[in-house]
């Protein structure tokens, strides 16, 4: 792996982020989020992750594939609980209210038969 830029790889997840934004493509987006909350999750780069999800928002409504919803939903909850860890007070609640509500939603989908929980 020596001569590759990790930083181009970045910047074009960006660019393909900003060209879905001004076309209006939010499943070019979503996915693109999805892409980039699975690397910083693979590096532990949480801060960074917390914030891509806040920003996001509820990729769950565009994504077609329930694969990739489910995706979402595990990084998601898994960003939110290492954000808990790090965090005390007030902030480390509302992480784990954050997790937890996204760990039941994950429960109700298993419960349902959900297949690719």
């Amino acid at each position: 792996l020596r001569g590759i830029d990790a930083n181009a790889g970045d910047k074009i997840l960006d660019s393909m982020l900003a060209s879905a934004a001004s076309n209006g493509d939010s499943l070019l987006s979503a996915t693109v989020n999805l892409m980039k909350l699975e690397v910083f999750v693979f590096h532990q780069e949480w801060k960074k992750a917390i914030d891509l999800v806040r920003k996001a928002g509820n990729v769950r409504l565009v994504l077609p594939s329930a694969f990739g919803a489910v995706r979402f939903t595990f990084l998601e909850a898994l960003t939110y609980l290492k954000a808990a860890q790090s965090s005390s007070g007030w902030k480390k609640r509302q992480m784990k209210k954050c997790a937890h509500k996204t760990i039941q939603l994950i429960r109700g989908w298993a419960k349902n038969g959900n297949v690719n929980v």
